[in-house]
């Protein structure tokens, strides 16, 4: 599956950041694109779509000025609405530039550790490039770490029940691997970075390293609407597809792990989230 260096440990891929963002989003330029201007280890370059939209002319110099030293691709989503043909745009872009790349991406209201890229292409070069390097993602609400520990294994069941910490931008994956895949799902409301680690631990031979240190930060502000908000319909709706996708992999226990979690974080509960699906709980 792997066509780069696999045995060359002196042989460094390239690295594409990419960034989904909406041009309402000011948290590009303050938070997201000010932690990449400051990595240790820069981007080769980086891709920017914009979700059915294009930039406000005020942001481009704002962004020259911040990348000055990284070529910046400006891409816009013209397909359907959503964060899953976005980052799909970028990924095309990206295959068709690159032959062999890692693509780190970042959520334009999170932010790296000034080493955070430095760290994970070491983890990679120690490893022999493998097809994912998982960093700790710290969480902070409103500004306050949650503490959880960073990540050291991975295995399908963690993603059928909810998310241990391999999510948005914490994400350094061969493009080749995101490609086999099958990318992003389109259309998937919520759980897309669930449902994309499912897809690639599925994969025949897929290697994971592990930096075992949080170098990315997950930021979350409980006063803004988001798909993590309370009884939202677009988590439920959501949640429903990714049932309709993965269920088949759930056993008993895991199938009641996952509609718990989903009740006690969201408010949805198993009937619920089974009618958008057109079944019930006891079908």
């Amino acid at each position: 599956m792997l066509t780069g260096p696999r045995n060359n440990k002196d042989s460094c891929l390239p690295i594409v950041g990419l960034i989904a963002t909406l041009p309402t989003r000011d948290t590009l330029t303050k938070v997201a694109i000010p932690s990449i201007a400051n990595q240790a280890r820069p981007l080769d370059a980086l891709v920017i779509v914009i979700d059915n939209a294009t930039l406000p002319a005020s942001v481009v110099p704002v962004l020259r000025d911040l990348m000055s030293c990284i070529s910046v691709h400006l891409l816009c989503n013209t397909r359907a609405q959503g964060a899953a043909n976005t980052w799909n745009t970028g990924i095309e872009h990206i295959a068709q530039h690159w032959s062999e790349a890692y693509v780190a991406i970042l959520d334009d209201d999170d932010h790296w550790d000034s080493d955070h890229l430095k760290i994970c292409e070491n983890a990679a070069r120690t490893a022999g490039w493998p097809d994912v390097v998982v960093s700790g993602l710290r969480m902070r609400i409103d500004g306050e770490e949650v503490q959880r520990e960073p990540l050291l294994s991975l295995c399908i069941e963690d993603f059928l029940t909810g998310n241990p910490g391999w999510q948005g931008s914490n994400t350094f994956i061969r493009l080749n691997t995101l490609i086999e895949a099958g990318r992003f799902t389109e259309g998937l409301r919520s759980c897309n970075d669930r449902d994309l680690a499912i897809r690639v631990l599925s994969l025949n031979g897929s290697r994971f390293a592990f930096t075992g240190r949080h170098t990315a930060s997950w930021n979350l502000d409980s006063g803004r609407s988001s798909l993590s908000s309370r009884r939202g319909e677009a988590k439920r709706a959501g949640l429903a597809q990714f049932f309709a996708l993965h269920g088949h992999r759930m056993n008993d226990a895991v199938r009641r792990r996952f509609f718990e979690r989903a009740e006690r974080l969201f408010g949805w509960s198993e009937d619920e989230i089974l009618v958008g699906i057109g079944t019930t709980a006891h079908a």
